[in-house]
């Protein structure tokens, strides 16, 4: 799009009023998002219509106007204007922040019926929002989602967390020398992370509900670099209590750990597959990190297998599982400097997603987006449109920063 057609869209939208805003900026917001009018003729091909409908009640303008954003940012929809065709519709009551929501197709059909009474309306709109985008599509959404990240603002580095929109900063963790390394259990209560309180590094675990710390197994030597199983009942660090740094997992009921790997470089950075039988990591035996599966075993005694996975890089961190298992992004180097790359496992072609310096790669729990940090600052690159939006910046340096699954 030009500037003059810019500039006119805007003008209408002033003249015109409320209706033209809520259809001409919705418009103008997908094509400024996904990168041009024909990609926003594809968006509107391809996406579902939905119409936020009316929601009377005290919070009721509120509640709609705020719900039409969550559904625009999920990038999920189309979000039609009140005379458009709407594949569904969402609409319900909003009451001193409460909040009650109906989804229904175009044919009336109701969907679902539910309310919502968390403290705060934008609280409720969100957890709406993440049901009626799991209805229609299947897929998780993002507005309750959280991001884990590792800032210096305070001085020392220390883990913090935001929203998916980079909203609602909030620091967990108050070490006196570092807290780094941090990762979320899948239902987002519990944040396992690095401590260096007794001067080497030590994996800890912090409930984020009640605010309990603990360590994760009374071995002795270093722990560090860990990752949730899954289904949060086990977690895949590297340990060197035997000597050598090995990738452990820890059943978190026993605190027992068993060695999984048996490598001769200095692992980092486990990732598990969504099935939970497989754990990718990055190795480094002197030639630069290179990146290995290794398979988890299922059953007492049962023996592992480990493998190098070839990327083409001779350089490659900080590895990551996608949701669904098919795809592993990672760090790698071109140019000199540091680049996201993903690749389709176990076979594929590498595709670099940004270069100049970005790094630390993490996905969202939809598979749609993927976080990272590039010169301090926190991104979310859409992998379907190509774009991408600071959401965080000026903030001290932020690094590792870690979705929710």
């Amino acid at each position: 799009m030009n500037q003059r057609a810019l500039l006119l869209i805007l003008t209408l939208a002033v003249c015109n009023g409320t209706r033209t805003e809520a259809g001409v900026l919705d418009r103008l917001r997908g094509w400024v998002g996904l990168g041009g009018r024909g990609k926003a003729e594809e968006f509107r091909k391809n996406m579902p219509h939905i119409r936020v409908g009316a929601f009377p009640g005290g919070t009721g303008a509120s509640a709609q106007q705020t719900l039409r954003k969550e559904l625009l940012d999920s990038r999920e929809f189309f979000v039609a204007g009140a005379d458009e065709k709407a594949d569904f519709v969402v609409e319900g009551t909003s009451v001193g922040g409460r909040v009650t929501g109906r989804l229904r197709d175009a044919k009336g059909k109701e969907l679902f019926q539910r309310s919502y009474a968390a403290p705060g309306l934008d609280e409720n709109l969100k957890a709406l929002t993440d049901d009626v985008i799991y209805t229609i599509t299947g897929r998780p959404g993002l507005a309750t989602s959280r991001i884990v990240f590792v800032s210096d603002v305070s001085g020392k580095r220390q883990i913090y967390v935001c929203d998916a929109e980079g909203g609602e900063v909030h620091q967990v963790t108050h070490d006196k020398h570092a807290a780094v390394a941090p990762s979320l259990s899948p239902d987002s209560s519990m944040i396992a992370f690095t401590s260096y309180r007794s001067g080497f590094p030590i994996i800890r675990l912090l409930d984020l509900n009640v605010g309990w710390e603990r360590g994760v197994t009374d071995t002795p030597g270093s722990s560090f670099g860990s990752a949730f199983s899954p289904d949060g009942t086990h977690l895949a660090a590297v340990m060197s209590f035997i000597g050598n740094p090995e990738i452990f997992v820890s059943d978190l009921n026993t605190n027992t750990a068993a060695c999984v790997s048996d490598s001769v470089g200095a692992p980092s950075s486990p990732s598990w597959h969504p099935d939970g039988k497989q754990i990718v990591f990055s190795s480094d035996d002197g030639d630069g990190p290179k990146l290995y599966v290794v398979e988890v075993p299922q059953k007492e005694g049962q023996s592992s297998r480990l493998f190098r996975w070839r990327t083409g890089y001779h350089f490659c961190t900080d590895p990551e599982w996608s949701p669904d298992g098919r795809h592993i992004a990672f760090t790698t180097r071109t140019g000199g400097e540091w680049a996201v790359a993903i690749k389709p496992y176990p076979n594929g072609s590498v595709h670099v997603v940004q270069s100049g310096g970005a790094e630390h790669p993490s996905w969202s729990p939809n598979g749609h987006f993927i976080a990272y940090v590039q010169h301090g600052e926190l991104f979310i690159h859409d992998l379907r449109s190509g774009n991408r939006r600071s959401i965080l910046r000026g903030y001290g340096r932020i690094t590792e920063p870690r979705w929710m699954r």
